[in-house]
């Protein structure tokens, strides 16, 4: 019997080497495991802190998809670029490393947020609220739909509200326009230029130049570019959008009264407050002061009327009583919003308020509710919420049913119209770069794929090509011409129009150059008849009467008198000789409040970056770079 036969086997000399091989290998490979230390790859380290492989993959992706929500199809082209996508990678491990770095010290630093300060966090959150307030159920629903646990969002509302506490103090602190740097900032904005023009009028020139066919060739040869035909295509074409399929949508009063219900909350009125302010502004000497005075009077029980008379800088005040009408929570900026909403009773006052403005003082003077209108209040825009979620849903299905018909039957986009309810089109001839046809033809991933190697070669149907979040488009490329290079005989009239224009500006250029040199030697400037001259024009920065190359060239003159430059207006050559820079003290007023903003935000985002580094500074930072390689190449293969 076999069995017999393989236990005299297992006793003889090959089975027992077999054997002690086996076992032997078994030992080894266990050890190996051991003896061969394991590979680290974690990106990064941050002290005792590892960035792990799925922590950093993870927000890349969050990054990605909410690039893809504000730009939409276009931001794909983007990520075909590799170094782009690298560059976003490693910026994405950048910024964790801050954010680990920036958690680290204000633990250091003994902050602490406790859990009811997070549980009120998240209380406030306007994604958790159903019929106007917080909704533990939906909250739950939420996190799991953002791949999260209550527990985890938790922690990360702990960390952000931690970090605020270090960083915001230290952010405002250093966020101020200081009234001489705006000055000066406002100065320059408003600085004018005074400056001769030499302009050459190419028409002139152009009478007295004559091209032969021998110039004219001679151009086309050295321009081949200039005379190419652009590669053509032709395809049928199924573009499917939601908007189309609107009107397909059945609505019903059953169907509108499901919907309202379930989705009330969308239609909610939020909570609105009626509030006046008082205003000292910026630029009133000791503005800070002066609104802490005014807040005391009020305070004392002096009228708001009278202290917004005395203090605010206004100018309408006695008219609106400084009114600001009824506001939602964001209309303003988030200092003035947080204070306002801050305010319990009607009738009472905030702290000031110092932002880039000045000083402000709001009066609560009423508080107006959030409510839910009734249907039949807002039927109409229930019924387009409606219309338009429904023909979403449609969307949806039938984009899906698209890509997987027109793939599994690639021969012919008959069938895939069939199943979606739609006609096949025809594109007619499309010119690679063709901007004027209508869309989608227009669209810079319909032509990326019509003219795609593989889609024009085949005869097959492209794959789903997503216009936007409602609208896509499936193509069938049937015909296909390569960019060639036109015959002379056939551009031979543009061949002379644009090598005359070549001579043209040659002449200009010349003339021109000439009475650039004359001026910097300090001789006497000629002009010849073709050439017009403008005495002592004035230049404002940004001045709608004059063209944006000229402007930028006529401020990027050195501010040295008689120093030039070359540029043009309208397209004719312009030599402009700075004569003059002075100041136009009448407009200082208006880029104030503009430069102190910016200027504001500038400093604001310097001060995030200074403390990023600074905390940066005190820990031990370690990069991995060959497991940051590894993960690159890994994600651009798959990518």
């Amino acid at each position: 019997m076999l069995t017999d036969k393989l236990r005299d086997g297992a006793h003889g000399k090959v089975f027992k080497i077999l054997f002690w091989i086996i076992i032997l290998s078994f030992i080894f490979a266990g050890v190996g495991n051991y003896l061969i230390p394991r590979l680290d790859n974690s990106p990064a380290k941050i002290g005792d802190y590892k960035i792990g492989v799925e922590q950093w993959n993870g927000q890349y992706q969050d990054q990605t998809r909410q690039l893809q929500r504000q730009y939409g199809a276009a931001v794909s082209k983007l990520f075909e670029n590799p170094e782009y996508v690298k560059a976003m990678r490693l910026q994405v491990l950048e910024r964790i490393i801050d954010n680990v770095a920036l958690s680290t010290v204000t633990l250091d630093q003994g902050i602490r947020v406790g859990d009811e300060q997070v549980k009120d966090a998240i209380r406030k959150e306007k994604a958790f609220f159903k019929d106007g307030k917080f909704n533990n159920d939906l909250f739950v629903a939420s996190v799991k739909n953002m791949g999260s646990s209550p527990d985890h969002f938790a922690e990360q509302i702990r960390a952000s509200l931690v970090q605020d506490t270090l960083a915001n103090p230290i952010i405002l602190s250093q966020a101020q326009a200081f009234p001489y740097e705006v000055e000066e900032l406002a100065k320059l904005l408003t600085q004018e230029r005074v400056v001769d023009t030499y302009t050459a009028d190419t028409k002139a020139i152009a009478k007295d130049i004559t091209v032969s066919d021998d110039e004219a060739k001679a151009y086309y040869d050295k321009n081949h570019d200039t005379f190419m035909k652009p590669s053509q295509v032709q395809f049928s074409y199924i573009l499917l959008s939601a908007k189309d399929l609107e009107k397909n949508v059945e609505v019903t009063d059953e169907a509108l009264d499901e919907y309202y219900n379930l989705n009330s909350t969308d239609f909610a009125i939020p909570e609105k407050r009626v509030c006046s302010q008082i205003l000292v502004k910026a630029t009133t000497e000791n503005f800070e002061q002066k609104a802490k005075e005014a807040l005391a009077k009020l305070q004392s029980g002096a009228s708001f009327e009278e202290v917004g008379a005395q203090y605010s800088d206004d100018k309408d005040f006695a008219k609106s009583k400084g009114s600001l009408g009824e506001l939602e929570k964001g209309s303003l900026s988030q200092q003035l919003d947080i204070a306002l909403f801050a305010i319990k009773d009607k009738g009472q006052y905030s702290p000031v308020v110092i932002d880039n403005a000045g000083a402000h003082i709001l009066k609560l003077d009423d508080i107006i509710a959030s409510k839910i209108p009734s249907l039949a209040d807002i039927k109409d825009e229930v019924t387009s919420k409606f219309v338009q979620s429904k023909a979403m849903e449609m969307y949806n299905e039938k984009s899906q049913t698209l890509s997987n018909v027109s793939y599994e039957k690639p021969d012919s986009l008959d069938d895939s119209a069939k199943e979606v309810g739609v006609e096949v089109k025809q594109s007619g001839v499309v010119s690679l770069g063709d901007k004027s046809l209508a869309w989608p033809l227009n669209d810079d991933e319909v032509q990326k794929a019509a003219f795609n190697e593989t889609n024009r070669t085949s005869n097959q149907n492209s794959p789903v090509v997503n216009l936007s979040d409602s609208a896509c488009l499936v193509l069938n490329v049937s015909d296909y011409q390569d960019a060639k290079l036109e015959a002379f005989d056939t551009v031979k009239d543009k061949a002379i129009e644009l090598a005359k224009s070549s001579k043209v500006n040659e002449v200009a250029r010349k003339a021109l150059e000439s009475i650039k040199t004359a001026v910097k030697e300090g001789k006497e400037v000629k002009a010849e008849a073709n050439i017009k001259v403008q005495s002592d024009v004035v230049v404002p920065r940004n001045s709608p009467n004059f063209d944006e190359l000229f402007s930028l060239s006529v401020f990027a003159i050195p501010n040295t008198k008689l120093d030039s430059t070359i540029t043009s207006i309208k397209g004719e050559p312009t030599l402009a000789v700075l004569k003059e820079v002075r100041q136009n003290d009448e407009d200082l007023d208006k880029y104030t409040d503009l430069i102190r903003t910016q200027l504001v935000q500038f400093k604001q985002n310097k001060a995030n970056s200074m403390l990023y580094l600074g905390a940066r500074e005190n820990c031990d930072v370690e990069y991995n770079e060959a497991a940051i390689n590894l993960v690159i190449q890994q994600n651009s293969s798959a990518e």
